[in-house]
């Protein structure tokens, strides 16, 4: 037979495949029969409730059916109804119309026996949900309760046996439960830090939504001083922490955190933009603050301005630029606010300055500063430079003091020196617009400057390197087609060999260098030659005399007469201010001033005059100034110096060693143990007798030269050997025996060693503490023995004659009156001796 083939529609297709199964493994069939056990099991307790739901939606369609009918007439209704069933009978076929006929008619009997079992078994299903609830919380307690039997890990004795241990432990029901409270806190905190990842944690702390606003009060009570200040605390407090946050957040991640600055400004302010008032203490906290951020999270490098529309960059570097110029735009809004504060101060005809404002402006300054001294080479920090420069000349000293400090520091670690030559340069400008009419702080911080092996002859020579150059370049073009090649191949091969060794950078430093030093110099030779009566003449000496080695030997001549007459004019003139002077004087005299004919004769007297104007006093500092003087007269010029003048020197300045301290005493010594080694001609002050020599020691005389020193000996020596510091005891005898090297008198080698500035510095008492300290002397448990002196046992001996004496002048005598008269006398004796 062959194969009939019949055409299946697309009805019973569908049913064909939804009740064909396909075959199943064994694991998916336990699924199916647990799952099934399941729906058995809770079909008792949910079947109330979908029972119901199952009535309810009855009643709804119900309902529907009911007014549709009713707005619709009947006839229209069962016409249209006929027509719709007979279209779609036509266009069915025979065997889905017997399809769809069982299946009506196997819904309308499950419909029907629902609703009749419901109505019977109501008050059944109610009793069986009742009782499956009181099992179910009897098995949920008895689960609770229940306690489980669990091994534990065994235990080694000291015997060598093994000790088997268990435990009991809660039913696993329970870890259940634990473990699905846990996994729904995980899940919380997953959302929670969702949420942080899309908006800030600290959004409320920076926006300060969590402000105290103020209440007013309705009973109108009196407020107190003790009120106001909790109140104010507490406002400290909470804007600490509020800073804290802000500033914890910008550190840890600042590119996300750049908004955060604006809550950091407006705490700046005096009022914030809801129109509350700042207070001072939250203001200053809000700038130091932002200064140590600025100062962490500022690049080292100079930020350039790139234009990323005309510029094709990646995606990273895209990120980096646009980060760089945010924080660059934040550092320019604080730098100015900054200004604003010190500019309430700093202006011109401003008679009206708060006590606040002035405060304000010194934690502004101090912060400019930090900035300054932290990155010298950002952006906006030149400006800041020549904020601070003006800031220098202020009337506060406090604010002085804070950039003095500041540009000491920048000079003394600036390596590149750009930054020094701009300073000076706006220093230079500000002492000429001001006509020298400035504080001295504008003067001492150039004293910080460090200017080593700067030749200022820098230009001649190099006149003369140039003219030498040309000669050559002339010898060269004579030369032939191969020396000219060969010339040229060295030339290229020496200039890599330069670079290879820095050299270029080495001249540009050498460069700047000499630009600092002009531009130095012409600040002090502008206040000694047009305003030598300044008040910041004290500053300009003492800079000259610590630069004069760098002077040039072209202004030697011209330098020596200002200060000659300004020695001799000026009568207000300080000892300080003359012994700047002498010491100027005499550095370029023994250094490159020695090929000057000029007799420093008058710089003696002066100098030997003003060596008793310092004491242990407050001036004992400025003894450090005569010791550098000695040094350069004493040491360096003693072949230029006559042997009464060096006498007359090392006499004074042992008499000056009396009224200092020990560690000024050691100085003088110390230059005094230098020099007797250097001469021999010294040895005849240490001879006592006065013989030798013509005339008589005069130390009232102000001329070292004719005072007779040579007629003197150093009878301070036995003084000294007495003095309070054993160091000095131990100097003072060393220079009495004649500085010997070896054997008696000689000095430990720690000691010998050291220059006379060293001593001074390293034995110096101003913290009240010797230093190094002195051992303290062993103490003797037996009292000291008195010795008796000589007029003691003489008066003992006149006593014993006078008493026989007397005896035998009156022995004679029976008398009981002048007995008397005796015992009386001998009373009186006794009394006077």
């Amino acid at each position: 037979m062959g194969i009939k083939k019949v055409k299946i529609s697309s009805v019973k297709r569908a049913a064909h495949l939804k009740n064909k199964k396909a075959p199943q493994s064994k694991q998916q069939q336990q699924k199916l029969a647990q799952q099934k056990a399941a729906k058995e099991k809770a079909q008792n307790v949910f079947i109330q409730k979908a029972r119901k739901k199952d009535s309810l939606a009855q009643k709804r369609r119900q309902n529907r059916q009911e007014t549709r009918m009713s707005n619709l007439p009947p006839q229209s209704d069962e016409e249209d109804g006929d027509n719709l069933v007979d279209k779609v009978a036509d266009m069915l076929e025979d065997e889905d119309l017997e399809y769809l006929q069982l299946s009506k008619n196997s819904k309308q009997r499950k419909r029907k026996y629902v609703e009749e079992v419901g109505e019977e078994n109501h008050a059944d299903l109610k009793y069986s949900i009742s009782l499956e609830k009181q099992y179910a919380s009897k098995t949920a307690e008895e689960l609770e309760n229940k306690k489980v039997k669990v091994n534990l890990l065994p235990i080694k004795s000291r015997e060598g046996d093994i000790i088997a241990r268990s435990a009991e432990v809660d039913y696993k029901a329970k870890i259940k439960n634990i473990r699905k409270q846990k996994a729904e806190e995980e899940r919380n905190e997953d959302s929670v830090l969702e949420q942080e990842f899309y908006e800030d944690s600290d959004e409320d702390i920076v926006n300060d939504e969590d402000a105290n606003i103020a209440s007013i009060n309705p009973e109108n009570k009196v407020i107190t001083t003790t009120d106001l200040l909790i109140a104010r605390q507490q406002e400290i407090e909470r804007q600490k922490y509020r800073i804290g946050i802000i500033c914890s957040g910008i550190l840890e991640k600042p590119e996300d955190k750049i908004r955060n600055f604006k809550a950091l400004f407006e705490l700046m302010d005096e009022t914030t933009p809801t129109g509350s008032i700042n207070l001072l203490t939250v203001r200053k906290l809000a700038i130091v603050s932002l200064t140590e951020i600025f100062k962490d999270i500022l690049p080292e490098y100079r930020v350039g301005q790139v234009d990323t529309k005309m510029q094709h960059v990646r995606k990273a570097t895209l990120q980096r630029v646009t980060y760089e110029n945010a924080l660059l735009q934040q550092f320019k809004k604080f730098l100015q606010r900054l200004e604003k504060l010190t500019a309430a101060v700093n202006r011109r005809g401003q008679t009206s300055k708060t006590p606040q404002a002035i405060k304000m402006a010194e934690v502004s300054v101090q912060s400019m500063c930090e900035i300054l001294t932290a990155h010298p080479y950002f952006n906006y920090v030149k400006n800041v430079a020549q904020l601070l420069v003006y800031m220098l000349n202020c009337n506060y000293p406090r604010m002085r003091e804070a950039v003095n400090q500041c540009f000491r520091y920048v000079f003394a670690n600036d390596k590149k020196l750009e930054m020094s030559l701009f300073i000076i340069r706006r220093i230079n400008h500000l002492i000429k617009t001001k006509n020298n009419n400035v504080n001295l702080e504008c003067i001492t911080c150039l004293m910080a400057l460090k200017i080593k092996n700067v030749n200022l002859d820098l230009e001649k020579e190099n006149e003369l390197k140039q003219k030498k150059l040309e000669a050559h370049r002339q010898r060269v073009l004579n030369l032939s087609k191969k020396e000219r090649k060969r010339r040229k191949k060295l030339a290229e091969l020496n200039k890599e060999l330069e670079e290879t060794r820095a050299e270029e950078n080495k001249q540009t430093k050498n460069y700047k260098l000499t630009e600092i030093v002009k531009m130095m110099f012409t600040i002090y030779f502008r206040v000694l030659k047009n305003d030598p009566n300044s008040k910041v003449l004290s500053a300009i000496l003492e800079g000259l005399a610590e630069f004069a080695h760098v002077i040039n030997l072209d202004f030697f001549a011209d330098l020596i007469d200002v200060l000659n007459r300004i020695l001799e004019t000026q009568e207000d003139l300080g000892y300080r201010e003359q012994l700047h002077c002498i010491q100027t004087i005499f550095a370029i005299l023994s250094g490159q001033g020695e090929v000057l004919n000029i007799d420093p004769i008058r710089f003696y007297q002066h100098f030997y005059r003003n060596m008793l104007a310092v004491n242990a006093g407050k001036n004992h500092d400025d003894f450090c100034i005569i010791l550098k003087t000695l040094d350069e007269v004493l040491v360096k010029r003693r072949r230029n110096i006559s042997q009464q003048r060096l006498m007359a020197f090392v006499k004074r300045l042992l008499i000056v060693s009396l009224h200092l301290l020990h560690h000024g005493t050691l100085a003088s010594l110390g230059t005094i143990k230098t020099t007797f080694q250097l001469t021999s001609v010294l040895d005849n002050l240490l001879d006592t007798d006065c013989s030798i020599g013509s005339g008589k020691y005069n130390p009232e005389l102000e001329d070292p030269e004719y005072c007779n020193a040579s007629c003197t000996a150093l009878y301070e020596l036995t003084m000294l050997t007495r003095h309070y510091h054993p160091t000095v005891r131990k100097m003072a005898l060393h220079i009495a025996n004649g500085v010997p090297a070896t054997g008696e008198g000689s000095l430990p080698s720690e000691i010998g060693k050291l220059t006379a500035l060293e001593l001074f510095e390293q034995f110096d008492s101003t913290s009240m503490v010797f230093n190094p300290s002195i051992p303290v002397p062993p103490q003797t448990s037996s009292e000291p023995k008195i010795k008796k002196s000589k007029h003691s046992q003489l008066l003992k001996d006149v006593k014993l004659d006078y008493q026989k004496l007397f005896k035998e002048h009156f022995t004679h005598l029976e008398d009981t009156s002048k007995n008397s008269e005796i015992i009386d006398f001998y009373k009186e004796l006794k009394l006077s001796c």
